[in-house]
């Protein structure tokens, strides 16, 4: 009777567990699905659209036909070919400039200005000495 009993337990903790595989099983399969679907557009969006860059330097080579040029900033030299709206007739090499650029196309060239030096001042000439006021005495020395 005993043996019997323990089969039978044996058995209904089998079907048990094989339950609770299936039903776990049922309850992520769509919770997965619109996860994904989720997961893909902004990847595609990612993809689509990278991030723009800028870089501050010094235009070291320039092809204005070919519309490739290449600056030379804190990280090294960045190899661009300009976009469609930039126009590198206006640029020569040693040109400092910020480009905005993402995947190897400048989306933007501007010319960095260079700060205007300060002229020097005039320094104050040296003013006498304020005359000692009527009745006062000078100063000892000791």
């Amino acid at each position: 009777m005993k043996k019997i009993f323990a089969v039978v337990m044996a058995v209904a903790f089998v079907f048990s567990i094989a339950g609770f595989a299936v039903a776990a099983e049922k309850a992520a399969a769509p919770s997965a699905a619109p996860a994904a679907e989720k997961a893909a557009p902004t990847a595609e969006k990612k993809a689509a659209k990278p991030k723009a860059q800028l870089v501050t330097g010094t235009i070291e080579v320039l092809d204005a036909a070919a519309g490739t040029f290449s600056v030379k900033g804190r990280k090294g030299n960045v190899d661009l070919k300009a976009g469609e709206n930039v126009k590198l007739g206006d640029f020569k090499v040693g040109d400092k400039v910020v480009v905005k650029h993402a995947d190897g196309t400048a989306s933007s060239v501007k010319a960095v200005k260079a700060p205007k030096a300060k002229k020097a001042e005039p320094k104050a000439e040296a003013k006498p000495m304020a005359e000692p006021k009527a009745g006062a005495k000078p100063a000892e020395k000791k």
